[in-house]
């Protein structure tokens, strides 16, 4: 297994921005109309929930179905469950994806962590219990 490298990974991120960024933006109007981008805005519970779900439930399904986002598919980067190399369950994505804010939070060290770490893992990645892997040409 070949781990993928922090180079690797941000440019699969940067990618998936290209979409991610949009479908947000586009929910956000859904979900608040007219009043979506302005100054006026006053957020509405039911609105900010599903504009959490609605992201989770799109990566995870990736993640699911292909083991990859479309970034990381660009990459030939792939998932995988950290001890069997196989694919992981959906518990595992579950905490891999919330894993995101225990990563991002703290000055974005759970994503520097890489750097630092053996198999390449972020915390999101330790949580899940998770490695993500370049693929063979």
């Amino acid at each position: 297994m070949t781990h993928a490298t922090f180079g690797e990974r941000a440019l699969a991120t940067l990618i998936d921005m290209l979409w991610m960024i949009p479908m947000a933006l586009l929910l956000h109007y859904l979900l608040y109309g007219a009043d979506a981008f302005s100054e006026a805005l006053e957020p509405r519970l039911g609105a900010e929930i599903v504009s959490w779900i609605v992201p989770a439930v799109v990566i995870i399904n990736f993640w699911l179905t292909s083991q990859a986002t479309p970034g990381k598919m660009v990459m030939r980067l792939r998932i995988v469950d950290a001890e069997t190399g196989g694919m992981p369950g959906v518990d595992q994505y579950t905490l891999r994806y919330f894993g995101y804010l225990v990563s991002g939070i703290p000055f974005a060290l759970g994503y520097l962590w890489m750097l630092f770490d053996t198999r390449r893992q972020t915390w999101h990645d330790k949580i899940g219990r998770t490695v993500v892997i370049r693929e063979k040409r």
